[in-house]
């Protein structure tokens, strides 16, 4: 009894572990994601002059599942609700947000991008856009570092850590 209990604790720490190390893949492909989708809007809003709710539809068809929720639930609430689009995009990001795996930098890049949605003219919103994708690019870069440096680390306390825990018990 013993020893299924010890290879118990064993296995619920290495999965700890092993979630935390696929945070850190799933945050990379998730800003990956961010600057595909930011370049779609930039293709639908400033070269195909597509109305925001429509350019935020379609690169939520376009994007990921988890990134394409938040467009497309962006674009429907620019369709319904009498709010500004920036007021929009703050309250769907902000019930969006705990869904990510994203750090508090780029829900701050996105913040600060929604602040300015569809108060510029297109070349002003363009910038914007731009802005966005490179800070996402170094964001993305400092992920890819963060994951290379502590993913097998994580694995490895996982394990550790279980195999420590049992052996502080006996």
């Amino acid at each position: 009894m013993k020893l299924a209990g010890a290879l118990l604790i064993i296995l619920a720490a290495t999965v700890f572990g092993w979630e935390f190390s696929s945070r850190l893949s799933r945050r990379t492909r998730q800003i990956r994601e961010l600057k595909l989708a930011f370049e779609a809007l930039e293709t639908e809003m400033v070269f195909g002059m597509t109305p925001l709710p429509l350019a935020c539809s379609k690169v939520g068809k376009q994007a990921g599942p988890l990134l394409g929720r938040f467009f497309e639930k962006v674009a429907d609430r620019l369709c319904i609700e009498e709010a500004s689009a920036s007021e929009i995009w703050q309250k769907t990001l902000d019930s969006w947000k705990g869904t990510s795996d994203l750090s508090a930098a780029e829900i701050n890049i996105l913040q600060q991008f929604g602040q300015t949605l569809g108060q510029q003219d297109m070349e002003n919103q363009r910038k914007q856009i731009r802005l966005a994708i490179s800070y996402f690019n170094q964001e993305e870069e400092q992920a890819a570092e963060s994951q290379k440096k502590y993913e097998s680390m994580y694995k490895s306390l996982g394990f550790l850590g279980g195999a420590l825990i049992v052996l502080i018990m006996l």
